[in-house]
């Protein structure tokens, strides 16, 4: 995946299911395990999910969970280089 695409997602505010599945290369059940764990993560919190017939989680939880940083990715396509492998 490459790093613009990985910066279109997050210029979003809220990413679904999909966009997890995008962002991790991985199968739908197991973006809807991340999705889920993020969910808990924000409840224990004391924070509450908007509620709505497609599911989402904030971009920066996710990132922060998924241990993305944002500075560097946004570093590296101001730069015009690289390829992320492995996200995880």
């Amino acid at each position: 995946m490459n790093y613009e695409y990985v910066c279109s997602l997050i210029d979003k505010v809220w990413l679904n299911t999909e966009d997890i599945q995008k962002l991790c290369n991985c199968s739908r059940k197991s973006a809807m395990g991340i999705r889920r764990e993020v969910e808990d993560k924000i409840k224990e919190s004391g924070k509450r999910l908007p509620t709505a017939k497609c599911k989402v989680v904030p971009t920066m939880i996710l990132l922060d969970y998924l241990g993305i940083d944002v500075n560097t990715v946004l570093n590296v396509t101001t730069n015009g280089k690289g390829i992320i492998s492995t996200i995880r």
